[in-house]
């Protein structure tokens, strides 16, 4: 008996070393991909890309580097970073089917948001994909366009409430985070969650603005993520998870906790408004338009087994909230604070405010969204500035991602193409790609918004990366595009008019940082979750 539980505990050992440590060891068709060596073994560029503060390491990739690069993860496993227009166009166009979000993200996004489009894969996304694309149609979001220029209108009043007795700082951040909130809420639910009357945002609002850091704060954590849903059925997980000894994880929970359970009501509010009739739904905000009561009537409609089960509606809720409130009221930060750095774009940007006021025209969707300087302010700082600098695939057969340059291999042979085998981990550059040299030109790196009001270079007219937003990957591109694009755009358009045409925005005493959290976001220290960006507000437009 002895013999045979040395026996067995020698194979389970080694078992366990083989999974630990044979990815160092195993040769793969990445090998001859050049790559930064890693500042540790157990970690690799884990703790580098995870970082709050990833700005060097990411500069380095973008800077020194091909459009793939190798990289490592967790104890010796190789992924590649790709940033490479061609092996993009792979990978959104001419096989968007081979890549697939990673398990670590599909199964992270059904623990925080629950089984909604961002925790769907293969025909299960595309039939979620396919039942939320109406809501997202351009002719819809026109038809919403009021609600936003309402909200738009309450933050423009709330801020000028905070400085109409003279300039002031102002933490922006909160505003635009409370302001996305709101928008998302009216237009998305026909639900006010933050009316942007108090000084103190909800704890709803607060509970989104602190997810992606929360997540970020257990990143090493995280990395256990796809083994935790083989732990038993979720009363006896959610027990494992109470008892677990880790503040931050914690606070996570609390955080996802709000962020469902509000999700949970307002999605069951709206179901009984719609059940007792039209005149029930016309009094709740929006008047029945918003995307929730398109989607509940659309479910209604539907046949028994195209019907989606209420979890998932509420998932659908959770999803859109977060995706539409925290990168975008981050892009919009990013803008301002953007605008404060170029005083001079500020003013001309005022200016062609200044002037549409004064042709009589009226405030529409079409007359917004076509305004030539904020269009081409809009899209440079979502090319410079993206609010997600990467995000992940995973390979589901072995192909071949051929580059549009060659690169250099470590035994110094020219690289046209790379292989990559079934469970391959991509790592999606976002930020090197909208900065590339190769696609933008020799200033790439710098915030030029004219670039967009004359024609682009070559290289990035011909880049057929298959990115949906002009060509930048800051949407992504393919089946799991951003789906919600065309809101976002519209939302920071809208915010922008009524902010820049009533307000100064310069400098304000204390200063901050941008931390590459999941989404970029503004801080006043490199540690802090809290998104906060003091800037010194002036009114120069009287607001009623």
């Amino acid at each position: 008996m002895g013999l045979w539980l040395q026996v067995f505990g020698v194979g389970a050992v080694t078992w366990m070393l083989q999974k630990l440590f044979g990815a160092y060891f195993h040769r793969t068709t990445l090998d001859d991909v050049p790559g930064p060596p890693p500042p540790s073994f157990f970690t690799g560029h884990f703790g580098e890309l995870m970082s709050m503060d990833s700005w060097a390491f990411l500069d380095n990739l973008a800077d020194n580097y091909g459009g793939v690069v190798k990289l490592q993860a967790l104890l010796g496993s190789k992924f590649l970073y790709v940033s490479d227009p061609v092996a993009l166009h792979t990978m959104f166009v001419k096989e968007p089917n081979n890549f697939e979000e990673s398990e670590e993200f599909l199964i992270g996004n059904q623990l925080l948001f629950g089984p909604g489009l961002a925790a769907a894969s293969g025909e299960a996304h595309r039939k979620q994909r396919k039942f939320l694309n109406p809501a997202f149609a351009p002719q819809h979001i026109r038809q919403l366009s009021p609600v936003f220029f309402q909200v738009g209108e309450t933050l423009r009043s709330a801020i000028a409430a905070q400085v109409r007795d003279g300039p002031k700082d102002v933490n922006i951040a909160a505003w635009t985070g409370r302001a996305a909130l709101e928008v998302i809420g009216q237009g998305a639910m026909g639900h006010s969650m933050d009316p942007l009357v108090d000084e103190v945002s909800s704890e709803h609002a607060v509970a989104l603005r602190s997810l992606m850091p929360g997540v970020f704060a257990v990143a090493l954590h995280w990395f256990f993520i796809p083994w935790s849903v083989y732990l038993g059925p979720p009363k006896f997980r959610r027990w494992l998870l109470d008892m677990y000894p880790n503040k931050k994880a914690q606070q996570l929970k609390n955080i996802v906790d709000t962020v469902w359970n509000t999700s949970v009501s307002v999605v069951g509010r709206r179901r009984a408004a719609m059940e007792r009739g039209e005149q029930a739904v016309n009094r709740l905000v929006g008047g029945g338009k918003d995307i929730m009561s398109l989607l509940l009537q659309a479910n209604m409609d539907a046949s028994e087994e195209d019907r989606i089960p209420d979890e998932q509606l509420v998932a659908q809720v959770n999803t859109i909230i977060f995706a539409a409130s925290d990168t975008t009221s981050n892009a919009l930060a990013r803008i301002l604070h953007t605008l404060v750095v170029h005083p001079e774009a500020q003013q001309k940007l005022r200016t062609e405010f200044e002037q549409f006021r004064n042709s009589g025209d009226e405030l529409t969707y079409d007359r917004l969204i076509e305004l030539p300087y904020l269009d081409a302010i809009v899209r440079e700082t979502l090319r410079v500035h993206p609010p997600v600098n990467s995000m992940d695939r995973t390979v589901l057969q072995d192909t071949v991602l051929p580059l549009s340059k060659p690169i250099t291999g470590v035994r110094g042979n020219l690289i046209r193409e790379v292989a990559v085998t079934k469970g391959t981990a991509l790592s999606l550059g976002i930020y090197a790609y909208n900065r590339s040299k190769d696609i933008w030109g020799e200033d790439a790196k710098q915030w030029k918004p004219e670039r967009w009001l004359q024609p682009l270079p070559e290289s990035a007219r011909n880049a057929q990366s298959g990115g949906v937003f002009y060509n930048l990957m800051t949407f992504a591109g393919g089946p799991r595009s951003c789906i919600g694009f065309k809101y976002a755009e519209l939302e920071i358009k809208t915010f922008l008019f009524h902010l820049i045409e009533s307000f100064r925005f310069s400098p304000g005493k204390s200063e901050f940082v941008w931390n590459s959290s999941f989404t970029v976001f503004p801080s006043l220290t490199k540690e802090s979750t809290k998104p906060e960006m003091p800037l010194r507000v002036e009114m120069i437009r009287n607001v009623a």
